[in-house]
């Protein structure tokens, strides 16, 4: 399968939600399975996100990007990833908790300024 004949994932959404959550000063947001994700009234609009995947989809890409396995955590993990900049690394903390059908992975965004 030719990856530019596929659908936008969750990988694309999460790219857009870090850049959103930038964009809109927002440095701390939870994203939760009973709840409507970040931008979902937004989708097909201008600067709205490239597509609307399930939430569990994302919080599981937001556990594979912060190097945890997308298995369920009832006890809860705290973890984070960078993404390099051309003058900023933006750094992401994650703490996921699984518990009965809810879902939930809050985010909060640091940004270090780069060196040089």
């Amino acid at each position: 399968m030719n990856h530019s004949d596929a659908a936008p994932t969750a990988i694309e959404y999460v790219e857009w939600l870090l850049k959103h959550m930038l964009r809109t000063n927002r440095l701390e947001l939870t994203i939760n399975t009973q709840r409507a994700l970040p931008g979902s009234g937004e989708a097909g609009v201008n600067g709205g996100p490239p597509c609307l995947p399930k939430a569990e989809a994302v919080i599981n890409r937001l556990k594979v990007l912060s190097g945890l396995s997308p298995v369920r955590y009832a006890q809860g993990a705290e973890a984070g990833f960078e993404r390099p900049g051309a003058t900023y690394t933006l750094v992401v903390a994650t703490r996921f908790h699984d518990d009965g059908q809810t879902s939930t992975c809050a985010l909060r965004l640091r940004i270090r300024a780069r060196k040089g």
